[in-house]
């Protein structure tokens, strides 16, 4: 049964190839930015209406800033947890395309939210069209769950659980494979700089608290001004862009002195760690387990009357809490004259990789010849919201790491194997005739 189930799900994938290209070159056309909430209610609406068209039930919230697609019968629901919200697009001069087009080039599918997060919400669907054109019995449902706020406050996540039944468990296509069972947390610091009021025109740097600055300016009241670039990164892989914030205060420091220069300098300019706010201990592991490293970036920065706002965004280790990160910045605030005021925050995850349902994705995973396994995550995904949530794909370690970046693009060999992955994953959970697969799991 199972060879010939795959068979049936890889023909059907591969078939529907070019149908999910254009269905997520169409995603991409609406440029719904995190915040914009027409734009992302558009896209929602189209996602849930070629959803229907494609023959699922389909649900929404009454913010209409969530949706669910059905599938299947059962007590029991597997969730499938997407995001059709997107970044700002950072330095448009830095796209070698258009950012909301979606073109095909080179083998890959090329436009902001390819990656993050509409071409696995695409994949999500046809994986479930593949697994119901099967034709067999279901023994759980399936609900590809469609949220409009990942990007900031999880508002929608909360609505959703508001008016409906939770999930037994799931995963979120929404970072990278394999099975990556803990996540970071998630914490935006806003610092106010209340003494820097003077000596400023203009300071501008950064778009997004998740995502490295890739371009930050200062006009100096005496006339002078500067401007630095640097590369965009999602906010979690540092490592991965060149933070223009931290050059401008870097190279600032030479012309005047300001108490917003001294401490991105002193605290946050030397490395991605927690260094001199000293938030944990600075090591990768929490009892004994792995489970990463603190990271602390600056990633927006402006002014005003009142002085220097910098929004400072921190990846926790599991085992380092929010009491933690607040002493940090409160036992230095006097040192350079800031308030701190905690404006988002999400707990680090921790899923058992023991769950049964773990166990049946990683030998799916391992059946398409890829080594399995399970990870941590630097980032944070839509998986901390529901309760034994993973993070499981849609991309792999050898593609380019390009969320949140500039020139955002999707392998079609990543987009068709990921697609299979999920169709297999969900016909094993769901139908009847895989239940002795999934008691092998326990």
């Amino acid at each position: 049964m199972k060879d010939k189930m795959k068979d049936r799900i890889d023909r059907f994938i591969e078939v529907k190839k070019d149908q999910i290209i254009n269905d997520i070159f169409d995603l991409i056309r609406f440029e719904s930015i995190h915040g914009r909430v027409r734009e992302n209610q558009s896209c929602l609406k189209h996602f849930l209406q070629r959803a229907s068209d494609m023959g699922f039930k389909t649900m929404v919230t009454k913010a209409f800033d969530a949706g669910v697609v059905e599938m299947g019968q059962g007590e029991e629901i597997l969730g499938i947890l997407v995001h059709l919200d997107v970044v700002d697009i950072g330095d448009p001069d830095k796209w070698e395309t258009d950012p909301f087009e979606g073109v095909l080039r080179d083998g890959f599918l090329w436009g902001r939210g390819t990656v993050d997060d509409k071409g696995a919400a695409v994949m999500s669907l046809y994986a479930m069209k593949a697994v119901e054109r099967l034709g067999l019995p279901f023994q759980r449902k399936v609900w590809l769950i469609v949220g409009t706020a990942e990007e900031g406050e999880w508002t929608d996540i909360e609505n959703f659980k508001n008016e409906f039944p939770l999930p037994d468990f799931g995963f979120s296509p929404d970072g990278e494979f394999p099975i990556y069972n803990i996540e970071n947390g998630y914490a935006d610091i806003e610092l106010h700089f209340y003494k820097d009021k003077e000596g400023i025109s203009k300071l501008k740097g950064g778009l997004s608290p998740n995502t490295i600055p890739s371009k930050a300016e200062i006009r100096l009241e005496d006339g002078r001004s500067f401007i630095y670039h640097g590369i965009s990164a999602h906010s979690s892989t540092p490592e991965n862009g060149d933070n223009a914030i931290i050059k401008l205060c870097k190279n600032l420091s030479r012309e005047v002195e300001f108490d917003f220069v001294r401490f991105v300098n002193h605290c946050l300019g030397q490395d991605y760690y927690v260094g001199k706010l000293a938030i944990d201990d600075g090591r990768d592991s929490f009892n004994g387990e792995y489970v990463g490293r603190t990271t602390v970036v600056p990633t927006v920065i402006s002014s005003d009357y009142e002085g220097v706002k910098l929004i400072v965004n921190i990846r926790q280790k599991y085992g380092t809490s929010k009491q933690d990160i607040m002493n940090a910045f409160a036992n230095i605030a006097e040192e350079y004259s800031y308030k701190a005021i905690l404006k988002d925050y999400l707990e680090p995850m921790r899923v058992s990789r023991n769950l049964p349902f773990l166990k049946i994705m990683n030998q799916v995973y391992e059946r398409y010849g890829l080594k399995g396994g399970f990870q941590v995550a630097a980032g944070t995904s839509y998986a901390k919201a529901l309760k034994n949530f993973v993070s499981w794909g849609p991309v792999f370690l050898t593609d380019p790491s390009c969320a949140h970046m500039e020139n955002e693009r999707l392998s079609v060999n990543t987009m068709i194997l990921a697609a299979k992955l999920y169709a297999m994953f969900i016909g094993q959970m769901t139908l009847k005739e895989q239940r002795e697969d999934y008691k092998n799991g326990l």
